[in-house]
């Protein structure tokens, strides 16, 4: 992976925007500027790595406010392994007002290797959602990290969202895979982290998550029938495979998820699929139970609230479904989905006000929701 990130630092710039700029626009005054920065390029430009990080760091004592020379300063740093450094210097590069995706990036890159890992995710988080597309090797990378961060954070579905856009751009790696599986399995690790004897059912589950994710219907029943000829009594596998069969086969998917819960009482997404798919189905009274148990093992759990809160609008319960969409909403007030729901059992209500205002800012908070990876 770091491989693949390494490239972007010596390739042509795409546009006059991209940090890595290269050197033609004659801004510097310095004479001595001037030769220190062509003589850093030629070093960089000949991989003589160790004479141009030494030629970038006098420029920048004679020019700090040079943000191409942090840019490969930080980059020729990245590629040494030498991270606090790198760290540094795209710290001062987004501090002299880089504020583009890949800076950031880089510099959450540079945090995840040093383990800042809440610095990390919120330097990725800011990069990917300010934009990498000139910086495809970057943006691969950056998603990836990113992704591994919103697992080991317990945000599995935010990471898998995550790691399925990559499947579906046509990425595919070992890596990538196996990350999938340490989400997909709910494993708060980053990869290097799971225990050997768990690595074969993280990358089976994996692998399946990845080909239903790229749209491999196909390929991804045969890895999820590998996967539990394998492990038939593993916990989260019946609800991967449950989860992946709920638009073809709901029936079926009802079944999987069900013997989740038989072999982990404890598993709290198959209750709230399960519920989710009672609703779907218009039976709501057949999903209480399940949102009902939800919301009582993960109370701030806003999505279990949620869908009690509708289950019991739709079965008559409208005082009861509406306190738990008012609870939903305030576990998370940026989130749009509880706000649609609540504003339909006011108006059932006759709350026609309250009714108003959370239609109006269900409606702002969709077009702000979401970023990749974000809360």
């Amino acid at each position: 992976m770091k491989a693949l990130l390494v490239l972007c630092f010596f390739l042509p710039p795409q546009d006059r925007d991209h940090p890595a700029a290269a050197l033609q626009r004659p801004s510097a005054s310095s004479a001595a500027f001037n030769r220190l920065a062509h003589r850093a390029e030629e070093a960089r430009q000949a991989n003589r790595t160790n004479d141009a990080i030494v030629l970038y760091q006098r420029a920048l004592q004679v020019k700090p406010e040079w943000k191409e020379g942090w840019w490969y300063l930080g980059s020729l740093y990245y590629r040494e392994d030498r991270y606090p450094d790198c760290r540094d210097a795209f710290g001062h590069l987004t501090s002299l007002g880089q504020n583009g995706g890949p800076a950031w990036s880089m510099l959450g890159l540079c945090e995840f290797e040093t383990k800042e890992y809440d610095r990390a995710l919120a330097h990725l988080r800011q990069g990917v959602k300010l934009g990498l597309s000139g910086a495809p090797q970057i943006d691969e990378v950056a998603r990836y990290h990113l992704a591994l961060l919103l697992t080991r954070y317990e945000a599995y579905e935010k990471s898998l969202d995550v790691l399925i856009d990559l499947a579906r751009d046509g990425k595919d790696s070992p890596a990538m895979i196996e990350a999938a599986g340490v989400a997909a399995l709910r494993k708060p690790l980053l990869p290097v982290e799971v225990p050997a004897q768990e690595r074969e059912i993280t990358y089976l589950a994996g692998r399946a998550v990845w080909d239903a994710g790229a749209r491999r219907a196909d390929q991804a029943h045969e890895d999820f029938e590998a996967l539990l000829s394998k492990y038939p009594n593993a916990s989260g596998v019946h609800f991967l495979y449950g989860s992946f069969l709920l638009q073809e086969d709901p029936d079926k998917a009802i079944t999987e998820l069900q013997k989740e819960i038989e072999i982990s009482p404890s598993h709290v997404p198959a209750r709230v699929q399960l519920a989710v798919e009672y609703l779907r189905r218009g039976e709501p009274a057949k999903g209480i139970s399940y949102a009902t148990e939800a919301a009582r093992r993960v109370p701030d759990s806003y999505v279990a609230h949620s869908v009690l809160g509708r289950l019991l609008v739709e079965t008559g319960e409208l005082q009861p479904g509406i306190q738990e969409l008012e609870r939903a909403e305030n576990l998370a007030p940026e989130s749009p989905q509880p706000r649609i729901a609540l504003a339909s059992a006011y108006a059932k209500a006759g709350r026609k006000e309250d009714a108003a205002r959370e239609r109006r800012e269900f409606l702002r908070l969709k077009t702000l929701y979401k970023a990749p990876g974000e809360q």
